[in-house]
This record gives structure tokens, C-alpha cells and sequence, in this order.
């Protein structure tokens, strides 16, 4: 568990005070000095909690479990080696990158052909074409203008 029982001592104290004074704006004396030691009380088991549950993730105890873990050998060791096993993509990237510098090297190559094909075609999206004549929407903005304005 992390530090001591002056923790939960200090944030029941804490609960006492903000529980008595609230209950006090409302309440007789004797009324707010119950309800305030039940604050108390609520605010030491949820420090103690606290505690606990912080305890448990900043320092996990892993239990013997059949691995060796709970050795301090094996717990020096721990996280040491990572065992990672990937696709095979060593050939194909070896082949990208040379395809890739060959192609660089030729200065005199268009730039189209100096990178590797990647399937990619930019968009060619078609052109922005007027069917109304200028004078039809003069005489339409005209009539909008009228409208907003009469």
C-alpha cells in the first residue's frame, strides 16, 4: 500500500469538516457533529481504497504462476527480451528501395517514371462550365434584390 494511515487519518478530517459545515448551515449542533463523523468515517475507507487500489497498480505482486516470475533472478531480468515475430516483408521492401534508388539516380528520366509505380492517378475532376448567360443572372440577382428590399 502507498504511505501510512495519516493519509486516510487527513482526508477523514478533511470529510469531517466539509460534511459539518454543510450539514451545520441546516441542522442543530448534535445533528451536524453525526453527520459529520459519518463523513469522517466514509472519507477514511475511501482514502484506505485509494491507497489500496494504487498500491495494486504501482506495484503489482505477480504471483508464482509455473513461469519462474517470483525468482528475483527471473524478476532482474524481466522486461529485458521481447520476443516479436513479424511478416516476412524484408525481400519486397529490399526490392522497393532499390527499385527507388535506381529510378533517382536517372536525372533524365521524367518525373513520373522516377518513383516507384504506386497505382496512384491524381484526380482529374471536370471543369466548371457557365449554361446560364451573364445577363439572365444579372436579371435574377436584380429581382432578388427588389424582393429583399420592397
Amino acid at each position: 500500500m502507498i504511505g501510512n494511515y495519516r493519509i486516510n487519518l487527513g482526508a477523514g478530517i478533511v470529510g469531517f469538516i466539509l460534511t459539518f459545515f454543510v450539514a451545520y448551515s441546516s441542522n442543530v449542533l448534535m445533528t451536524s457533529l453525526i453527520r459529520g463523523l459519518i463523513g469522517f468515517v466514509a472519507w477514511f475507507v475511501l482514502a484506505y481504497g485509494l491507497r489500496w487500489g494504487l498500491g495494486l497498480l504501482l506495484n503489482p505482486q505477480i504471483e508464482g504462476n509455473g513461469y519462474g516470475y517470483d525468482s528475483p533472478s527471473a524478476q532482474d531480468q524481466r522486461g529485458s527480451q521481447v520476443d516479436i515475430k513479424i511478416e516476412d516483408d524484408g525481400q519486397e521492401l529490399n526490392d522497393l528501395l532499390k527499385s527507388g534508388q535506381n529510378a533517382s539516380s536517372g536525372d533524365d528520366l521524367p518525373p513520373s517514371e522516377t518513383k516507384a509505380p504506386t497505382g496512384f492517378a491524381p484526380l482529374d475532376p471536370p471543369k466548371l462550365v457557365r449554361t446560364k448567360d451573364p445577363e439572365e443572372l444579372a436579371q435574377a440577382v436584380r429581382h432578388l434584390t427588389d424582393k429583399q428590399g420592397g
